[in-house]
């Protein structure tokens, strides 16, 4: 059916002088015969899928891989059944985001036959169902390699805010602050003309994680010293502070990403918010009134309903912010919402506007917990193990194997 099904599909028809020579074998692995035919198809299917050209001498060692794996597989009684390998094609064809009748048919459309099309998934589920019966018990990662694979604990207190942060110390030495100041303004400089943080870490930092490029890992905020605590309050995501001046050394900090302790990997927060206006540049009594506002009508609202009723009142970016992650807050803002639950209100946030009270309407958690990351890190490990040892059994499979290739 195959057969006849690819002949038919061919651009051009084949002479007999053709036909003899595609179907020579130019490969025998242990007795059995590819032929040219076979390699045809195969570097047919990687252009289809891969892109590229057609290449016939990566289709041949690919063919020669997979009829290593069909004998392994069935000599340790594994031979896996039609029902088996569509459901093999189907798994690829999700992985692929494309209906399996509909990729199946446009592969042999363009000239794929049945055969070489199913002999491949074929020899993808044998091999994995032989190396999961050979290996599978000594594939289990202990708790213990499952721990270390899990990303280390930040010590956050539920709804602590926990920073992703990297590094760049600079030592106030003999020459004095001065001049570890210099020194990092010009990493800052560096980095302002292209030059990456991690590099620039690498390169001129004087702290322990110079060699990871400055990566700190998560940090809890109760874990930073004043001075950084203080610098990263008022940073965004994706940006680097100014430099500070933190005990002994000049630090710069990268902020990568922004989370709120607690299980779940990203919080969304339904804000609202009331501005009372203030110039930033006001003398301090008209500051002073515009807070006091600020807090007397924080006492008067509960709920985002009555920032809505509210709202004309104040400032015209009074109203609904919509939902937001923490990294996507400013500074200030993200450290007066982090924690806070639905239905509970900030203290006034300043900012170049005047005094925003910002009420939590909603607050949702969402992506894997950490139950779920340490199933997700145990099938990780386990897969990893899998695959070396599938690589391994193959280089030995073709170390005692007889192949001729012609």
């Amino acid at each position: 059916m195959g057969l006849a099904l690819a002949l038919s599909v061919s651009a051009a028809p084949f002479t007999d002088a053709a036909l003899a020579q595609s179907f020579a074998p130019v490969a025998i692995v242990n007795d059995q015969i590819i032929t040219g035919y076979d390699v045809e198809q195969r570097a047919l299917l990687n252009s289809i899928t891969r892109g590229g050209s057609a290449d016939t001498a990566a289709a041949l060692d690919e063919l020669i891989n997979d009829t290593l794996r069909l004998q392994a597989a069935r000599r340790g009684g594994v031979d896996p059944t039609p029902e088996q390998v569509r459901a093999g094609f189907e798994e690829i064809s999700r992985l692929n985001r494309r209906d399996p009748g509909q990729m199946r048919s446009g592969l042999l459309s363009r000239g794929i036959s049945a055969e070489a099309l199913d002999s491949q998934v074929k020899a993808e589920v044998a091999w994995r169902q032989y190396i999961i019966q050979r290996y599978g018990s000594r594939a289990a990662p202990t708790e213990r390699d499952v721990e270390q694979m899990m990303p280390q604990e930040s010590g956050a207190a539920p709804g602590e805010t926990e920073y992703q942060l990297a590094e760049i110390r600079f030592p106030i030495g003999s020459g004095g602050q001065a001049a570890a100041m210099q020194q990092a303004q010009q990493a800052i400089a560096d980095m302002t003309a292209g030059q990456r943080f991690f590099d620039v870490a690498r390169a001129r930092s004087s702290g322990p994680t110079a060699g990871l490029g400055g990566d700190l890992g998560w940090v809890a905020r109760s874990g930073l010293s004043p001075a950084g605590s203080q610098a990263v309050g008022t940073m965004n995501t994706d940006r680097v502070s100014a430099p500070f001046v933190d005990g002994s050394d000049v630090v710069i900090y990268a902020l990568r990403d922004t989370r709120e302790a607690g299980g779940g990997e990203t919080t969304i927060y339904t804000l609202a918010q009331l501005v009372v206006g203030v110039r930033p540049d006001a003398q301090q009594a008209a500051a002073d009134a515009a807070l006091a506002q600020a807090n007397a009508v924080r006492q008067q609202i509960t709920t985002c309903a009555d920032v809505e009723a509210r709202k004309g009142q104040y400032l015209p970016i009074s109203g609904s912010l919509g939902e937001l992650r923490l990294e996507a807050m400013p500074g200030p803002v993200r450290e007066a919402v982090a924690g806070l639950d639905a239905g509970q209100i900030t203290e006034p946030v300043r900012s170049n506007d005047g005094f925003h009270v910002i009420v939590v309407c909603d607050k949702a958690s969402t992506g894997p917990t950490r139950d779920t990351r340490r199933v997700q890190a145990t099938g990780q490990l386990r897969a990893q193990r899998l695959e070396r040892y599938a690589k391994s059994l193959l280089r030995e499979l073709k170390r005692e194997a007889v192949i001729e290739r012609r």
